[in-house]
């Protein structure tokens, strides 16, 4: 499912994210991806999905509450070692799979009505518009 993402990725969130936003598909994605490396055999530590996603806990946290508030997610006590895990839902899932759908279907639809010379180089272009932008881009000096 790569070239799908990556072609989507420049294409306007609303054609395509109907049925979940962008931002909760992807993280849904991510703890997909964390459950299937994970220790456990349901979930994923938090700690765990903040190190696979390179991204701090505290920031983690605030998005898989935003989940859990839509009924995404499900947090569980592993009694063996005192800690909590995170889980999805039946529900993420059944989103997750139709999203993934549409996405295939769009793709599908685009490839077959668009040469694949003129996709390489809409996307050519497209990363080389983003790669300006991305060496404009300065780390943040601010202190405290």
């Amino acid at each position: 499912m790569g070239n799908e993402v990556s072609l989507f990725k420049n294409i306007s969130a609303e054609y395509i994210f109907d049925i979940v936003e962008k931002t909760d598909f992807f993280l849904i994605r991510s703890i997909q991806e964390g459950i299937k490396n994970s220790v456990l055999e349901e979930g994923v530590y938090l700690s765990d999905l903040a190190e696979q996603m390179n991204v701090p806990v505290t920031q983690i946290s605030v998005a898989v509450k935003k989940l859990e508030s839509k009924g995404y997610v499900l947090w569980k006590l592993d009694d063996s070692r005192e800690r909590t895990y995170i889980m999805l839902t039946d529900r993420a899932l059944k989103l997750e799979s139709d999203q993934k759908r549409k996405m295939m279907d769009a793709y599908e639809k685009i490839v077959s009505n668009i040469r694949k010379e003129d996709l390489e180089t809409t996307m050519l272009t497209i990363s080389k518009i983003r790669q300006l932008f991305e060496s404009e881009k300065e780390p943040s000096n601010k202190t405290a």
